[in-house]
């Protein structure tokens, strides 16, 4: 007969399996195991449809040409126009060329619609046109001005209203039909757009002569436009009309003002003059790249304001300008292909960013503009340097976007390039048929088409950019956004502005994370470990039964409830007492530590009787440091602060040593306890080997005092070199430094100052809520690991003369450290994740700043933030799931290095 193998106590079972047993065996087996899968593909498809929504946010663009005919101006087939304008649903375009004629056309066919001549009877010299294109202002060698509005106007006519020969028209055809275009639309409707013109009357300059350029802008009050004439005068004009209330006649009255100008000795009359949209700067630039900045902030006393070159490398000359959207940065393109845009920032920032090394920003600038020119505190700088085609082709055309940052290029070899500036990212490139040069290129005002005109004919391209504002350097490195004094990492996503500029760089929304998590687990972390640690290895088992359920209970305060009270309740009580919550860091542990070692002088009697209520007594002395701490707060706050805590953390009041002094307690504590442990200890344990325990408490007692009044001496040393203060040198000439925590030390963007200006909603307040928020789930999972430690280890230490806390902290913590650092590790994900009571506690503000006394913005709080406002499929909206995605991807590698180091302390603590 076989013999059945033995079992490890030597006994064989008596009784089978039965047929239920194994049959719910299987099913818990195989429910657990498709548990499982099925986890992991639920998590694999969310990571999926993160990727499958951002991904489209770096595809490359496209253009596909739709049509190419001869020019429909074909009466001034050598003239370049002066400006093309496509309606927005790229069925309708008109064009102004040098002899005053408009000429409108479809744009599909080039079928010439209507050609009007806008003025028979004077010489256009000078056109000047708006963002648009609609609103423009003529100048005339009669020395004449006229304003004009240029716009698509729109209808709809009936079915019954429209000749039978367009009742065959399919949907979005689009037809000729008198002055304008038809289109049939979805809802069999004809949408009829036509081009109209209002003129206004003329004006004539004080002294007439010729204009050559002109440049202008619309404020409120009306046009305000700067001219040159023939004469070498340069005229600042505003226009404005006047309406007779009688007749409802309207007369349009110049006032002119003499600039300061004289013309160069060495060159020739001016190429390009170009106004800002504000009015209060213009410039005036030669093809040699030269420039002239004027100031007209004081209409009574413009200036010229500054002087520099354009085109620095020598060969260059400038073939184009213009302005970007919003007309604020200066857009030039030149003989070899290159794109600079340049904008106006402080003259002080702009020389920190030339010796930080940032950008080579005033390479060009003429540091003492001829003419002593008096500064205006501002500086042009060089921002993006859009590089060429291969071939260097010279520039020949700039088109501006009317809803974005995007800027199309014609080049002297047919080739038109799409950018983003601000990404400095070239969307896509396509090239003229012909391979002429691009005499006119404009984008379409949807931003879906690119039209260029060249000696041969007109060109037609469809375009889909994708998302242009977005690649991985402008999402992850700092950007120079216009007007700001140096690239930076921001996200601000919406704005009232037509001309704003989206940001959106994820490096803010990634530190807020970071931040909130690293406030957030040194509050929480040590108080659920050491809680853990307490109520495992010294709590009484009744007491430890009824405070574990209390502190797990913790768990259930629905997170928005604790951002409610945190914004609404804490935020303020902080906020009013900035010391004594300071103070309170300090006052608790000292008063615990100070009454442990009290502890110790009562007689050994008394210590065996009151035992059990150390928990009890611990409850009791809270509440008293507490109030030493809100007693003293005004003390600190005078003695150290200047009276005025949040003054003195503006920078505005005191120096930086009280700082300094706070941030170094906790290290120079350190250094003490060590230097006690190393010399100290191990002598005063010798020398009182044989004393009584009251003794020995005495002079422990002794010990601490003078540890308290080491550190704080130590750090109060420290702060007041750092601080450099005078009078702790020779000479107060010879201080070698002056640091203040309160300034900005930067690094890769990032200011590491770890104090700084008060917000009311703060890292402080959020650390704190969102730590008591993590504790629970801390300390239930370490408890558990602690409490899973077999008891045989416990009495073997102690049988062997070790102490509970030798026994915690040299076999317990050990052999549970895998369980402690899942803990920690589950904590980390639950404050990384978490939306509300960041959003509501921490002012929601994406600044790159370590300072514990203001705001930011996490990933998860943004996300819950902006995307219900955000549009589906728009360039927002996908970066909101990018954000999803940076998320996901920060948590799985967090959790899988925990993973990693949780089995290593897990195989370590089987080998004790």
């Amino acid at each position: 007969m076989s013999q059945q193998p033995p079992t490890l106590t030597g006994r064989q079972r008596r009784r089978r399996t039965t047929l239920r047993v194994k049959v719910g065996d299987i099913v818990a087996r195989s429910l657990i195991t498709v548990g499982g899968i099925g986890t992991i593909l639920a998590v694999l498809g969310v990571c999926l449809f993160l990727v499958w929504e951002a991904a489209p946010l770096f595809f490359a663009g496209e253009a596909r040409e739709q049509a190419s005919y001869a020019r429909p101006w074909r009466d001034a087939a050598d003239a370049r126009p002066l400006h093309l304008a496509v309606d927005d649903h790229r069925n309708l375009a008109w064009t102004v060329m040098p002899d005053g004629k408009l000429h409108v056309f479809l744009l599909a066919t080039g079928e010439t619609i209507d050609q009007r001549d806008l003025f028979p009877d004077r010489e256009l010299t000078a056109a000047s046109f708006g963002e648009g294109g609609g609103d423009a202002v003529f100048g005339f060698a009669n020395g004449q001005v006229q304003r004009a509005d240029i716009t698509f106007e729109t209808s709809f006519i009936s079915r019954a209203d429209i000749p039978a020969a367009y009742h065959d028209m399919s949907v979005d055809e689009v037809r000729a039909y008198r002055e304008g275009a038809v289109v049939l639309t979805p809802r069999d409707q004809f949408r009829y757009r036509a081009v109209k013109i209002a003129l206004d009357e003329p004006a004539d300059l004080d002294e007439p002569s010729p204009i050559r350029h002109l440049s202008h802008t619309t404020r409120r009050t009306g046009p305000i436009m700067v001219s040159y004439t023939d004469d070498g005068r340069l005229l600042l004009s505003e226009m404005r009309r006047r309406r007779n209330l009688m007749t409802g006649q309207v007369r349009v009255e110049l006032s002119d003002c003499d600039l300061p100008f004289t013309l160069p000795a060495d060159r020739g009359a001016p190429d390009y003059i170009q106004m800002v949209g504000l009015g209060d700067n213009i410039f005036v630039i030669w093809d040699d790249g030269h420039l002239l900045r004027y100031d007209l902030r004081d209409r009574d006393n413009p200036r010229v304001v500054e002087a520099i070159d354009l085109v620095p490398e020598p060969g260059e000359t400038l073939t184009a300008a213009g302005f970007m959207l919003g007309r604020h940065s200066l857009v030039t393109g030149d003989s070899l292909g290159r794109t600079r845009v340049w904008f106006r920032i402080p003259a002080r920032e702009a020389q920190r960013i030339e010796a930080a090394g940032v950008v080579d920003a005033l390479d060009a600038v003429d540091q003492a503009p001829e003419g002593g020119f008096e500064a205006d505190g501002m500086r042009m700088v060089n921002a993006h340097e859009l590089p060429g085609p291969a071939s260097g082709a010279a520039v020949t055309s700039l088109g501006r976007s009317l809803r974005s940052r995007m800027l199309s290029v014609g080049y002297s070899d047919g080739t038109v390039r799409l950018y983003h500036v601000t990404a400095d990212n070239l969307v896509l490139e396509t090239r003229a048929r012909t391979g002429d040069a691009i005499d006119q290129v404009t984008m379409t005002p949807r931003d879906d088409g690119i039209v260029a005109a060249t000696a041969a004919g007109l060109h037609n391209w469809r375009m889909q950019p994708g998302h242009p504002a977005v690649t991985l350097q402008s999402v992850l490195q700092p950007v120079w956004y216009e007007d700001y004094t140096r690239p930076l990492h921001m996200w601000q996503s919406s704005a009232a502005a037509d001309d704003f500029e989206p940001k959106f760089g994820l490096v803010p929304l990634i530190f807020g994370t970071l931040k909130a998590t690293l406030y957030s687990m040194m509050f929480g972390l040590p108080l659920a470990l050491l809680a853990a640690v307490y109520t495992s290895e010294f709590l009484h088992r009744k007491t430890r039964a009824r405070i574990k359920p209390v502190i797990e209970m913790m768990a259930s305060l629905p997170s928005v409830v604790l951002g409610f009270v945190a914004a609404l309740v804490i935020a303020p009580i902080v906020a009013r007492f900035v010391p004594a919550m300071l103070l309170a860091f300090i006052a608790l542990p000292m008063t615990y530590l100070t009454c442990a070692y009290l502890w110790q002088l009562m007689p050994y009697r008394w210590h065996v009787v009151l035992s059990p209520w150390r928990f009890t007594c611990i409850l009791a002395v809270t509440p008293l440091a507490l109030v030493v701490a809100f007693l003293g707060g005004r003390g600190v706050e005078q003695l150290l602060f200047s009276g005025d805590t949040r003054s003195w953390l503006a920078g505005h009041v005191g120096t930086g040593a009280p700082g300094w002094f706070l941030l170094l307690l906790p290290v120079c504590a350190v250094v003490v306890a060590l230097a006690f442990a190393l010399w100290i200890n191990p002598a005063l344990r010798m020398v009182g080997e044989h004393w009584s325990r009251s003794r020995f408490a005495l002079l422990e007692i002794a010990k601490f005092a003078l540890g308290i009044a080491a550190t704080v001496a130590l750090a109060g040393l420290a702060g007041l070199i750092l601080a450099g203060y005078p009078w702790l040198w020779f000479d107060a000439a010879t201080v070698p430094w002056s640091l203040d925590p309160r300034g900005e030390f930067t690094v890769a963007g990032i200011d590491l100052s770890p104090i700084g200006g008060y917000a009311q909603r703060n890292a402080l307040v959020v650390g704190f809520v969102m730590g008591f928020a993590i504790i629970p789930i801390i300390y239930t999972i370490a408890e558990d690991a602690l409490s899973a430690v077999p008891d045989h280890l416990r009495s073997a230490s102690l049988g062997a003369g070790a102490t509970p806390w030798q026994t915690a902290i040299r076999l317990i913590v050990p052999t549970a450290m895998s369980g402690l650092f899942s803990a920690s590790m589950i904590g980390l994900g639950r404050a990384a994740g978490e939306t509300m009571i960041v959003l509501m506690a921490a002012g929601n503000t994406p600044v790159l700043e370590m300072n514990i006394f203001n705001g930011f913005r996490t990933l998860s709080a943004n996300i819950a933030v902006e995307l219900p406002e955000a549009a589906v499929g728009t360039t927002h909206y996908r970066m909101l799931f990018l954000a999803a995605l940076v998320l996901f991807g920060l948590t799985f590698v967090v959790n899988t290095l925990a993973e990693v180091v949780r089995l290593r302390f897990r195989k370590r603590a089987f080998q004790l």
